[in-house]
């Protein structure tokens, strides 16, 4: 027979993996977030380098210099939209398994909660048996 305290036990245990991994959950958000900060700031600098090529004295050295810094953001923008693309599949995965794993704890800490109150109630029992009954004379 389970007892109230094994089943808390396992119930912290499990909380204490589900800490964890909202903890990673968290770090994949931040994650996530540098990664919006950084396509933006690419997309930016894309802008105002291609403002320049717009400007009416520029020489042939610029424009390929421009040219080549084009080709750099390009690179580190899909770069950057592809890892995003695929830390959104892992936090979508991970939303999933957290769920699952809070449904966990609480099923466990609910049925600790019920043994508890079981073995509460054995104990009571098991005391009012030992009383002895009042007699009647």
């Amino acid at each position: 027979m389970k007892t109230a305290r094994i089943t808390r036990l396992a119930a912290l245990k499990r909380q204490v993996e589900l800490q964890k991994w909202l903890s990673e959950a968290s770090r994949l958000n931040d994650e996530i977030k540098r990664l919006n900060e950084r396509i933006d700031q690419v997309d930016m600098l894309k802008q105002l380098y291609n403002q320049q090529l717009r400007a009416p004295s520029l020489t042939s050295k610029e424009l390929i210099g421009i040219r080549v810094i084009d080709n750099h953001l390009n690179d580190r923008r899909d770069i950057d939209h592809n890892r995003r693309e695929l830390l959104e599949v892992e936090r979508q995965r991970m939303a999933v398994m957290l769920a699952q794993k809070k449904s966990q704890v609480d099923t466990l800490q609910l049925e600790a909660k019920q043994l508890k109150r079981a073995e509460a109630n054995e104990r009571f029992e098991r005391q009012q048996a030992l009383v002895p009954l009042k007699r009647n004379s």
